[in-house]
């Protein structure tokens, strides 16, 4: 599909090349022709106001209008004769049937034995009787630099037509790469998110089938069963929520509603369930927070979203008696928020692929399941918050998830922006409620 695209783009840009490339030729022709020819014109011109009327060749040659070296002229009866001419010898009425055109007050180009010619035909008026006046000027050297243009102007086309060819193949890949690339990504999206959803449905279908071929089992003996079914739904619904967040972020169907938010009243919040799931599990877990506020503009949705996702991946990654630190500080312009956990690390080769969607490090490192989208869709939120994350991590040593988020700037007004933000965030969720409650 996307060759046939690629050729019907490269052959148009080519097209559109190639017409651009022959518009600047004709147009640099057409400049120069007028330009050459404006001398040699004028002189004609000028030298037809010289002749109002003919009263003899002594007379008119007086005029310096008419003393051009290059100019000729001839005065013709009605019958074509030549009555005079400033070059008697060489104007003839026979030479002079080459140069006949009934197209007066006009300049028209002529070739005569094989050189050119510019005429013009003025007619006066001579003792009742009406004569023709012939004006001739030589512009062979003006013609033979045409021509010279010319052909410099066809070898440019020539190889202007080769670039154009060339140039709108490039064009074409380089306009086609960002939708192939999008393609690609959507369809390993697709068989991805096919092969994560298989493995769970495929568990249900074949545990749900055992329980049909043995009705008269009770639920006590089917206990173990309908428990894994119910981790693989969850896990299920898990997978459908998050490939929901990542196909509507990729849509931009996905809003981030920013206000001024307390990263460390937040952080406070978020880590007290893992502070007691890590003493239940025998971890370390440290909280270091910076004693002033520590003001942003996020989403309080999505930064709790943020927080969990990392704090979840380290819990998750770290053995018994391991420790797991986060600590949140700032400077002049940026929020610097830190996950660090002394658990397995990820290798060399897997780091610079965390970020990708459904990448899973090494499955013989680890028997913890996952669906892979996690820190994909942290990395998202970051960059909604124009902020950025880092992961730093040696195997065996553990891991360091570093997000760096922006500052609201007026530090003066913090306690009214986050009077502010709390209002409109508890708007929101009223907003919110009262939806819920017409649709239900």
């Amino acid at each position: 599909m996307f060759r046939q695209t690629l050729i019907k783009l490269a052959a148009l840009n080519s097209l559109i090349l190639f017409c651009l490339i022959s518009l600047l030729g004709g147009t640099i022709y057409i400049y120069e022709r007028t330009v050459l020819y404006q001398g040699s014109d004028e002189i004609l011109t000028h030298a037809s106001g010289a002749l109002a009327s003919f009263n003899g060749g002594a007379l008119v040659t007086r005029d310096p209008r008419l003393r051009d070296p290059r100019l000729s002229f001839a005065i013709l009866n009605q019958n074509n004769e030549v009555l005079f001419s400033d070059k008697m010898d060489s104007l003839t009425t026979d030479t002079m049937k080459s140069f006949l055109t009934k197209t007066t007050d006009q300049i028209v180009e002529k070739r005569v034995a094989g050189y050119y010619f510019h005429v013009l035909v003025n007619k006066i008026y001579a003792n009742k009787t009406t004569l023709t006046v012939y004006f001739i000027i030589n512009v062979d050297p003006e013609r033979n630099l045409l021509n010279t243009l010319l052909s410099i102007i066809w070898a440019g086309l020539g190889f202007g037509t080769l670039l154009s060819v060339v140039l709108g193949y490039v064009l074409a890949r380089w306009a086609l790469r960002p939708i192939q690339n999008a393609w690609d990504k959507q369809n390993r999206f697709v068989a991805d998110a096919s092969h994560e959803l298989r493995t769970p449905l495929s568990i249900i279908q074949l545990k749900t089938e055992g329980l049909l071929r043995q009705p008269k089992r009770s639920i006590q003996d089917t206990g173990e069963d309908i428990a894994v079914m119910l981790d693989e739904i969850r896990r299920l619904s898990k997978l459908v929520g998050s490939l929901l967040t990542l196909a509507r972020s990729d849509a931009n169907r996905l809003e981030v509603s920013l206000g001024p938010l307390d990263l460390t009243l937040m952080l406070k919040k978020v880590t007290e369930p893992f502070a007691e799931m890590a003493d239940f599990d025998e971890k370390t877990f440290e909280l270091k927070l910076d004693k002033k506020p520590v003001i942003i503009n996020g989403d309080e949705q999505r930064i709790h979203q943020l927080l969990v996702i990392l704090l979840d991946n380290a819990m998750k990654f770290t053995n018994k008696g391991g420790k797991i630190a986060v600590s949140c500080s700032q400077d002049n312009k940026t929020a610097t928020l830190s996950v660090s956990d002394s658990g397995i690390g990820i290798s060399e080769k897997d780091l610079p692929h965390i970020f990708d969607r459904f990448f899973q490090a090494d499955a013989s490192r680890t028997d913890r399941k996952g669906t892979g989208l996690g820190l994909a869709i942290a990395q998202w939120i970051v960059e909604k918050h124009r902020g950025r994350i880092e992961a730093d991590s040696r195997p065996g040593k553990g891991t360091v998830f570093t997000v760096h988020l922006p500052l609201i700037k007026k530090e003066d007004k913090v306690p009214q922006l986050l009077r502010a933000g709390e209002k409109r965030r508890n708007s929101n969720k009223n907003g919110k409620g009262k939806a819920n409650e017409q649709s239900s």
